[in-house]
C-alpha cells in the first residue's frame, strides 16, 4: 500500500514528473490546484514558483517548506504518476 501523502506534496510531486502540468502550475496555479486541499500559505508558495524552482528536489523542498523525504515520497506515489493537474471528473480544465 502506498504511503499517505499530503495534497500539497502530491501536487508538487506530479508537477516534478510531468512537464506539461508543471507549465500549467507555473502559468495558471489557481486552475492547476483545483481538487487539492491547500491552505493559503501553500497557495502563496506555489504562486512564487518558477522553472528554476524545479532544478533540484532540494531547492524545491526549500522553497515550498516540504521535507525532501516527503517530496520524494510524493514523487514516487502512484497517484502522482497518474493524476494530471487541473483535471476534474475526467475533463481537462487547463486552457492550452
Amino acid at each position: 500500500m502506498a504511503e499517505r501523502v499530503t495534497d500539497y506534496a502530491m501536487l508538487i510531486g506530479h508537477a516534478w514528473r510531468c512537464p506539461d502540468c508543471r507549465d500549467s502550475l507555473l502559468t495558471e496555479p489557481e486552475i492547476a490546484c483545483i481538487g487539492f486541499k491547500l491552505n493559503d500559505d501553500q497557495r502563496e508558495a506555489i504562486r512564487g514558483l518558477t522553472n528554476d524552482s524545479f532544478t533540484t528536489v532540494m531547492r524545491l523542498s526549500t522553497e515550498l517548506d516540504i521535507s525532501t523525504g516527503d517530496l520524494y515520497t510524493a514523487i514516487d506515489h502512484p497517484r502522482a504518476r497518474l493524476r494530471h493537474l487541473g483535471v476534474v471528473r475526467g475533463e481537462f480544465r487547463i486552457s492550452r
